[in-house]
């Protein structure tokens, strides 16, 4: 079923809430609603039902910072070469009321794998001081998008965008191999050189610093994207949890809280199975925890929530923030595959409801082939078609953008749960997945996944704190589908 994008925002119309009232939206396989108001429903007095999901707002866990994309400079790229309407389109189904409400993103520190060539912001060999640093190549499309999107949000939020960043390799001359900011042997020489770690260092501030200058503020960083893996054909370096820390008690941790006090640091920005080794090194070495917000954490080897939990229990003073995830490359844009958006719905809710905080989307934008990406061409057809999945994909064309499944599964939680929310307590003897939040206008939302094939009827129930009985309504959830419910609290 294709839904290609022209007057988008038009499709949707978002209801008020009243008491005593539950709005509620739905995306489904085999219907046309796409994040689309349904008939209100009303609670009743509570009944039995073999199927209940109960929610218990007297229960709260952890506060929500928000969630969002990244603006890579393959998104950027993308973006600049759409017509004016259809950027202002794209700006408004990420960062507007009426779109994603996106309060989030993630921001490369010189160029990935979705750039379109490597660069940095000092190629002058053994400049220590950085006297040469500039981001000026950020200037030309990545900062114009991060300004649109700001502007967006600043028409109906005084809340900012709140923006991470991360390297993926210093300037080749910093790192052991001083060739490549690639991995080309591996692991082996691909980490930084010990007498430039206070010039790393002072890197990443002489960026928070450019970008300020920019009107950009940055909100956090991490030490280093996938610091457990070394890519042979791009951008990478290789940290283990016992250097990391060091490099943050004795550089990283140091300059930023002398520089940039009110910019937070996270660790790993790796695999989740991963979490639990790194946050034991680090934040057990009191030194090196004091500087470090939380954790940052990518999906690509399963899902790992036991990790999450683990973690939190052992530093609960420690947040969690998913801060990377992406999709195989689609083949048939016009056609998406259904069971990605399923796969987006159940890691951020597993994620949430083990104590993650947030969920920053790969790309905001690629091209109809994935790309741009100069990370090829030994695997795909090419380097302008070596890519992967992204929200919205881009017939350049012919002009047109195509949401994926997953814009609209994602959508279903992002809209809905601003800043500020904190996830609220579900009991759920159903097979469906769920998840629950109370929002800072006192509005409960509960979000339902059905990745079965057929349909399945339940009882929604919640608990008055007032007088501890329950309210409740009956809801037949379709067969690979995804609702929102809203009501007042």
């Amino acid at each position: 079923m294709t839904f290609q994008i022209s007057t988008f925002l038009l499709m949707i119309c978002f209801h008020k809430v009243v008491d005593g009232e539950v709005v509620w939206y739905r995306t489904a396989q085999s219907t046309t609603d796409r994040l689309t108001p349904q008939a209100p429903l009303n609670f009743s007095a509570d009944f039995e039902y073999n199927n209940e999901i109960v929610v218990n707002r007297s229960q709260t866990y952890q506060t929500i910072v928000g969630f969002g994309g990244a603006f890579t400079e393959s998104a950027s790229y993308i973006f600049a070469n759409l017509t004016s309407s259809l950027q202002q389109e794209v700006i408004k189904m990420y960062f507007s009321a009426d779109g994603h409400q996106y309060s989030m993103a993630r921001l490369p520190i010189g160029s990935c794998d979705f750039s379109l060539q490597n660069y940095n912001y000092d190629s002058t060999k053994g400049d220590v001081n950085l006297n040469d640093f500039t981001i000026a190549h950020d200037t030309k499309m990545i900062i114009p998008f991060i300004k649109l999107a700001m502007s967006q949000r600043s028409q109906w939020t005084k809340d900012p965008l709140n923006i991470v960043a991360s390297p993926w390799s210093p300037p080749a001359w910093m790192k052991q191999n001083q060739s490549t900011a690639y991995c080309p042997t591996g692991c082996k020489f691909c980490n930084l050189r010990e007498e430039y770690h206070n010039s790393w260092a002072l890197y990443f501030s002489k960026f928070l610093s450019a970008y300020a200058k920019e009107n950009v503020q940055i909100w956090g960083v991490t030490v280093q994207n996938e610091p457990g893996y070394c890519p042979p054909d791009y951008e990478g370096m290789h940290w283990t949890p016992s250097t990391q820390r060091d490099y943050i008690k004795q550089s990283l941790g140091p300059r930023l809280s002398s520089d940039h006090p009110e910019v937070k640091i996270l660790i790993l920005d790796h695999n989740k199975e991963m979490t639990v080794e790194w946050a034991e090194t680090i934040f057990s070495d009191a030194d090196a925890a004091k500087y470090v917000w939380g954790t940052a954490v990518h999906w690509y080897t399963g899902d790992h929530f036991d990790q999450l939990n683990t973690t939190h229990y052992l530093f609960p003073e420690k947040a969690i923030l998913a801060t990377e995830a992406t999709e195989v490359r689609e083949t048939d844009p016009k056609n998406p595959v259904w069971e990605k958006g399923e796969h987006y719905a159940h890691d951020i809710i597993g994620d949430i409801n083990n104590w993650v905080v947030g969920f920053i989307d790969w790309n905001l934008l690629l091209d109809y082939n994935g790309g741009p990406n100069h990370k090829g061409p030994d695997e795909c057809e090419g380097a302008d078609k070596c890519g992967s999945d992204a929200m919205i994909l881009v017939d350049l064309a012919n002009q047109v953008l195509y949401p994926q499944v997953f814009y609209w599964y994602v959508g279903h939680i992002s809209k809905f749960v601003p800043p500020g929310s904190v996830r609220i307590d579900v009991k759920n003897t159903t097979s469906l997945e769920s998840t629950a939040f109370l929002t800072p206008n006192k509005e409960c939302i509960l979000v339902i996944m059905n990745k079965q094939d057929g349909n399945i009827s339940l009882k929604v129930a919640d608990i008055l704190p007032s007088s501890n009985k329950k309210q409740a309504f009956k809801i037949s959830v379709l067969a690979h589908s995804i609702q929102t419910f809203t009501y007042n609290c």
